[in-house]
């Protein structure tokens, strides 16, 4: 029997301002692109950081939010078995 130690999770949403510099080799290159780029060197202005707090979660483990590993088998690769014939429910009509 193992017990598992509950922890707290927990969530707050922010803002913040902050200016991005990207360098690039020519002008139609800088016109092109619409938000910064991995290579942009983003500096955050310290004072407009705001935090507001949104709720705490009880979680099991650290790793509650990933999803599981998959196994070695693919759940879809099993045998399907025709459990009943379609019946014909339709009425004819007498004549």
């Amino acid at each position: 029997m193992s017990i598992h130690k509950k922890n707290f999770e927990k969530f707050w949403v922010g803002s913040v301002s902050f200016t991005a510099t990207e360098i690039f080799d020519d002008l139609n290159s800088a016109v092109a692109v619409s938000v910064p780029s991995a290579a942009a060197k983003i500096v955050i202005d310290n004072k407009t950081i705001a935090y507001d707090f949104k709720r705490i979660k009880e979680v099991k483990n650290q790793n509650a939010n990933t999803l599981p590993t998959p196994g070695d088998e693919d759940p879809g690769r099993r045998e399907s078995k025709k459990v009943s014939e379609h019946k014909d429910t339709e009425t004819k009509e007498k004549k």
